[in-house]
């Protein structure tokens, strides 16, 4: 059941009350992901683009409910969407903030990662470097010691990524 068209994504969206600036960001982050999954995919990389597409489309679902009850937005949007029956989309919102296990363990790229790496490229709606992405978020959330080794753990995941990502294609990071 894990097929799930635009529209059904939006409607899932509106349901969860998620506030259109929220909405506006995972279209944009969907926007980048399906670029670089199409990429990946045409130099011969195993990768679902509906996955990608919704899995990026629903990664902040949560994002709202956690910030105002608190908890781990990744974790409630993912069990959101277990309880509909999209497993595998679940599995890569569940991971778009953190992988299962660290960059240099992956032996493959994966939607998850993809996804995890649009949604770092994407500042509000604003397609950006890492630099400035991160640059956004100690502004935002790096309150404390721990906060921002959590945000300089992500920002060295994120530069893994990218290299990952980008060895396999014809790009550079600043073409998307």
């Amino acid at each position: 059941m894990d097929t799930i068209d635009n529209k059904t994504c939006v409607k899932i969206l509106h349901h969860e009350r998620v506030p259109v600036h929220v909405i506006r960001h995972c279209v944009k982050v969907s926007q980048v992901a399906c670029k670089i999954g199409s990429d990946l995919i045409q130099k011969g990389h195993g990768l679902d683009m509906d996955l990608i597409r919704a899995g990026a489309l629903l990664h902040d679902i949560a994002k709202i409910k956690a910030l105002k009850l608190g908890g781990d937005h990744a974790e409630i949007g993912a069990r959101i969407l277990e309880a509909q029956g999209y497993e595998r989309i679940a599995r890569i919102v569940r991971h778009h903030v953190y992988l299962p296990r660290p960059v240099e363990k992956q032996r493959h790229l994966s939607e998850e990662l993809v996804v995890n790496y649009a949604d770092k490229r994407v500042m509000h709606t604003k397609v950006v470097g890492l630099e400035e992405r991160f640059a956004d978020l100690v502004a935002r959330y790096g309150t404390n010691k721990d906060a921002m080794r959590k945000i300089n753990e992500l920002y060295h995941q994120a530069r893994l990524m990218e290299q990952m990502i980008f060895s396999r294609l014809d790009l550079r990071p600043e073409d998307i």
